[in-house]
């Protein structure tokens, strides 16, 4: 049984406070849901036995979990103060990291939605933080893998999210003068990615798959002219690549986890 005792928010940890995560008095830590609950979208109508069903959506509601926390000493205001300026008023999403053997790899993007004192004997001793997540999963850390191209190469891409759902990495292609064409095929999803009739003095691509945007360092071209629009996807697990051209391939992003919290 993994139990956390510190983690870690906005860059600064529960330790620099004198606080610890536990369970005091009444206050004790519950299980939670995982985020991704099913809304079954669908109609039942009077002459049909199922009903008609056109999907699921799983994102409608974010990862929402709490944390308590305490010190082994009273708090005095100017402490609660402090703690409070730490964990709230922030306009984006911040990192939290749990201090736990099985959440060591991943990290949560949340904001704290509200911050409760907790006393003992009238005095505030701990805090109950109710954490809200940007999205249903936990993140793995910042990955880069770049993959050297000359006329063609296959290559087989581990994506480890643990979602249903395709991921979609950031990429940039530095496309090697002379080389007018290139493109990937990945044929676990049967989609190609393709650029043609490309400048021949080379080029930089950089592409952002999640937001479907695309990007020319030195703004000299206009990308989506030599485009077919279809953007870069991966399935959980390995993905078989195909990619024709000279050059080299970077992606990166962050993995998603369905760790719940």
């Amino acid at each position: 049984m993994f139990r956390p005792t510190d983690f870690t928010f906005a860059g600064k940890s529960a330790s620099e406070f004198g606080l610890t995560v536990c369970d005091i008095g009444n206050n004790k830590h519950s299980d939670n849901s995982f985020g991704n609950s099913a809304n079954i979208v669908e109609s039942r109508i009077a002459n049909r036995i199922t009903p008609l069903h056109y999907g699921v959506r799983y994102h409608d509601e974010p990862l929402t979990f709490n944390i308590i926390f305490a010190s082994e000493e009273r708090l005095d205001r100017y402490q609660i103060q402090e703690i409070s300026f730490w964990l709230t008023g922030y306009q984006d999403y911040q990192w939290l990291l749990i201090e736990q053997p099985d959440l060591e790899n991943v990290e949560y993007k949340c904001l704290v939605k509200s911050l409760t004192p907790i006393s003992v004997g009238w005095f505030p001793m701990a805090f109950e933080a109710t954490f809200v997540c940007d999205c249903p999963y936990a993140y793995g850390f910042p990955f880069e893998e770049a993959i050297s191209v000359t006329n063609q190469r296959e290559y087989t891409f581990a994506n480890y999210s643990t979602i249903h759902e395709l991921f979609k990495p950031n990429l940039e292609i530095v496309v090697s003068p002379g080389c007018r064409e290139f493109s990937i095929t990945n044929r676990s999803t049967v989609k190609t990615m393709k650029f043609t009739n490309l400048p021949g003095d080379g080029v930089t691509i950089q592409i952002d798959n999640e937001n479907c945007i695309l990007q020319e360092p030195n703004k000299q071209y206009n990308l989506y002219d030599y485009f077919n629009f279809q953007f870069f996807e991966l399935i959980s697990g390995d993905n078989d690549l195909l990619i024709v051209g000279t050059g080299i391939v970077t992606i990166s992003g962050q993995f998603l986890y369905n760790t719940g919290a």
